[in-house]
This record gives C-alpha cells, sequence and structure tokens, in this order.
C-alpha cells in the first residue's frame, strides 16, 4: 500500500511543477526578479556587501543623513577643535567610520531637539594665526572639526588619534567656521582602496560646513 502511494504521487508533483514553471514564463521579462551582481571594490568583487547593495542599502553619505539645520552662525561658545590634513579626514579609507559617527551623532541630536554644533572647517582663518606651532606640524591643506561638546570631541580625539587638539574659548559658531579654502578634489585611487565597500560620494562633509 506505502508503495501505491509513491508511485501515484510521482506524477502530481511532475504536474505541480509543470504549472509553476508555466506561471512563471507567463510573466512578462521586465516584472522578473533581477539578478545581482557583486559590487567591485579595487579590481576585486567584494562578497561582504552583495545583500546590502541589493536591498539599495548602500547610499552616497550625503543621502542618509537625517535632515538637520546647522547652529546659528552668531552662537558664542567655547569650543574644541582637531585638527589634520583635509586627506586625513576625507581621503583615507581607515577613517569613514568618522561619518558614520556624525551619522549617529545627528540622530541622536534630533531626537533630543537639539542642534547640530559640529563643524568643519577647511584652513581655518584661526589656525596660523592662533596655533602657528601646531599648523608648522599639519599637512596642508588641512581641516578642523570644532565643536563645544568636549565629552564627544574627547571621544573623536580618541578615535581619529592622529591629530591636534586646541582651544577656542568664547568665540561665535562664524568665527571658528571661517575658512580660507576649499577641500580639494580628491582622486580615489581603486585599486588602492582597500575597505570592503566603496567610498563615500565625495562632498558628504559639507553639510556641516557653515555657509557665508
Amino acid at each position: 500500500m506505502q508503495a501505491t502511494l509513491t508511485i501515484q504521487a510521482a506524477p502530481a508533483a511532475r504536474v505541480q511543477a509543470r504549472r509553476q514553471q508555466v506561471a512563471c514564463s507567463a510573466v512578462p521579462p521586465q516584472q522578473r526578479a533581477v539578478s545581482v551582481v557583486a559590487p567591485k571594490v579595487g579590481g576585486r568583487t567584494s562578497q561582504r556587501n552583495v545583500a546590502a547593495h541589493a536591498k539599495g542599502a548602500i547610499k552616497p553619505m550625503e543621502a542618509t543623513f537625517t535632515e538637520f539645520k546647522l547652529v546659528d552662525k552668531s552662537k558664542k561658545a567655547d569650543w574644541i577643535a582637531l585638527i589634520a590634513s583635509a586627506d586625513f579626514f576625507f581621503n583615507d579609507s581607515q577613517n569613514e567610520s568618522m561619518a558614520e559617527n556624525l551619522r549617529e551623532r545627528v540622530r541622536y541630536l534630533a531626537e533630543k531637539g537639539e542642534e547640530v554644533e559640529m563643524l568643519f572647517v577647511c584652513e581655518p582663518a584661526w589656525l596660523e594665526k592662533l596655533f602657528p606651532a601646531e599648523a608648522a606640524k599639519c599637512r596642508r591643506p588641512a581641516v578642523a572639526l570644532v565643536c563645544p561638546d568636549r565629552s564627544w570631541m574627547t571621544f573623536m580625539r580618541i578615535r581619529l588619534d592622529r591629530v591636534i587638539e586646541v582651544s577656542l574659548p568664547n568665540m561665535t559658531a562664524e568665527e571658528v567656521a571661517t575658512s580660507t579654502q576649499e577641500v580639494p578634489k580628491f582622486k580615489i585611487d581603486a585599486e588602492k582602496w582597500t575597505a570592503p565597500y566603496v567610498p563615500y560620494a565625495w562632498g558628504w562633509w559639507e553639510r556641516f560646513m557653515l555657509k557665508k
């Protein structure tokens, strides 16, 4: 009896499979699932983020920030500045986590209803004037990350490591954010890029620069 049931089930299974094939062929090509191609990183195929690319999770950094408004130019505070070269801040694969730290900080401040006080300044006007010795140690063009929150800046200094920390007391946001140069256009060499993901789009940091 058991053998008879097995023999009878086989044709039914084939019929069901045939029905599925017919149903699939009836779907227009444009509606069928498109296969995902693994992203190319540095001339090699990165398997790590294939699923993320399939879901559209990897986007230019500037498109993934919560909408926010920077601190008012007239706000006066005691600022902390972390200084390094523009290349170190924006073109070093080891520092791409910095953008993630900023994005998380923006989200945190937005939830609390507080303004965003983290600013990037390229070739600050105060650098040579107030800190000539520190300026001489930094490759140019120099960039400063400034913020009045000492606890968060201590965290970022430890995170970034190779930066120079200075204090800018009793200054307005406009004064600390005065820049004398644009951030240069970096040319990323794909063959030398070692991170397991594509680099963020150039210019994501501009959202943290006060406009004149």
